[in-house]
């Protein structure tokens, strides 16, 4: 799977992900990330860039 973009909960900074494993596109599945920009796992939709639990939901 390609890198996609997310925004760190934490930091607000956008960050690049990576998925070496293919993934559905459901826009309820979440997979486990660990951010770079503030070193902490977040639950991210790899299909919209979506974080569980974001304040933006």
């Amino acid at each position: 799977m390609p890198p996609f973009l997310y925004r760190c909960p934490n930091t607000s900074n956008k960050v690049q992900g990576y998925i070496a494993d293919e993934v559905q596109d459901d826009p309820n599945s979440y997979e486990p990330i660990t951010c770079l920009a503030c070193r902490q796992v977040h639950f991210v939709n790899p299909a919209t860039g979506k974080v569980l639990g974001d304040a933006d939901e």
